[in-house]
């Protein structure tokens, strides 16, 4: 007669927890107790691909995220012009999650990348810069459109009667990056892409705006009492905004007004909390009036007769709305959005349903004669 002897029975049982927990390990790629940007969510929590103009800045490898980048073009991305250093060699798109081994039709060669002309390192006026990269990112990812002179406008109405301190707020913005995690004992950077909503804040209620900052968006938590900002390594990251007017469009009218600059130093803001209105806000480059430089100088480059930013754009539809989707308030992240999903851009990644299977398997292949 053939059964299992107990003390196999319970060494197959201590086995195969530890082989669950090493699949487990191989397939999360962040779990910090604080998820980055501070109490923010990972967009997969949402939906596989929740951002698709979200971009990565990398070196030669994959394994560190220096900014964010947004798509703007077939070939073109903005960015922040102080992330613009010699080691920046590659974009990461179409993917919220960013493995170790990565598949390489998700990363792209930078080829060419240029600072606004009047760009201030000293106090981030014009941080902005262009990207090009060595083939067609619309295999991947899609473009977002950036707000005109009269979409920032209707934002700066709207941040003006709904900002309110001491009160919660409307979100209006989502923020995302895969900048700094920070936990009690370690500051790491997530794989997972994270998002933050926002509120927009008037320029004469911003905390910091100098005065020759005159394009500049301001935007903190919109949670009264739970700070939320981007931090280190979210930089070039997309602020973006919901034209209420366009929200029954197949793009759900979500423009991206501006993207990531500068802001207090999150540690400081964690390690200061009830302090949250006197805190220096987080800043954003206003994009609508940068939008001639920008077109100007893709038209130069690529060597176009014409070209404007809003006529080569094709009226994306996107799947997702991602002001729908997001919460406000960080959640509890479970195995579920935190294992790589059949949607994520792996390489060599096993099934879970195969893994059970093959554990099955083993089970019945080491029974043992007593």
């Amino acid at each position: 007669m053939r059964v299992y002897h107990p003390r196999s029975i319970m060494g197959h049982f201590l086995l195969l927890m530890i082989i669950i927990a090493s699949y487990a390990n191989s397939q999360v790629y962040a779990a910090p107790a604080i998820p980055k940007a501070i109490n923010s969510n990972p967009a997969s929590l949402y939906a596989p691909l929740l951002l698709p103009w979200q971009a990565a800045l990398t070196s030669s490898t994959v394994t560190d995220v220096y900014c964010g980048a947004v798509i703007i073009n077939e070939y073109w991305l903005i960015t922040a012009a102080h992330c613009n250093h010699d080691y920046i060699r590659h974009v990461i798109a179409g993917v919220s999650v960013i493995p170790q081994r990565l598949n390489t039709k998700y990363k792209f060669t930078i080829t060419h990348k240029i600072n606004h002309p009047n760009y201030e390192p000293k106090n981030f006026a014009n941080d902005i810069a262009l990207i090009r990269v060595d083939r067609s990112l619309l295999d991947v990812a899609q473009p977002i459109v950036i707000a005109s002179i009269n979409d920032q406008q209707t934002a700066n109405n709207i941040f003006a009667n709904h900002w309110v301190t001491h009160q919660n707020s409307k979100a209006n913005l989502i923020a995302s990056g895969w900048g700094k995690s920070n936990t009690d004992a370690v500051i790491d950077y997530p794989a997972q892409l994270q998002l933050i909503t926002l509120a927009g804040i008037p320029d004469n209620r911003c905390n910091g705006l100098l005065a020759d900052h005159s394009h500049i968006i301001c935007a903190d938590s919109n949670i009264d009492g739970l700070i939320k900002d981007v931090c280190s390594g979210d930089s070039g990251g997309p602020l973006i905004w919901q034209d209420p007017q366009h929200i029954a469009s197949d793009d759900f009218g979500l423009r991206v007004l501006g993207i990531a600059s500068n802001g207090a130093r999150c540690e400081d803001r964690l390690n200061d909390p009830t302090r949250q209105y006197q805190q220096l806000h987080g800043q954003y480059t206003e994009l609508a009036p940068l939008i001639p430089w920008l077109e100007s100088y893709i038209k130069q480059y690529d060597n176009l007769a014409t070209f404007s930013l809003s006529l080569h754009y094709s009226p994306q539809s996107y799947k997702y709305d991602p002001f729908t989707l997001a919460d406000d308030y960080p959640q509890d992240q479970d195995i579920k959005s935190l294992l790589v999903s059949t949607h994520s851009p792996t390489a060599g990644s096993i099934p879970l349903t195969t893994f059970i299977m093959l554990i099955v398997i083993y089970l019945f292949r080491k029974r043992i004669d007593v």
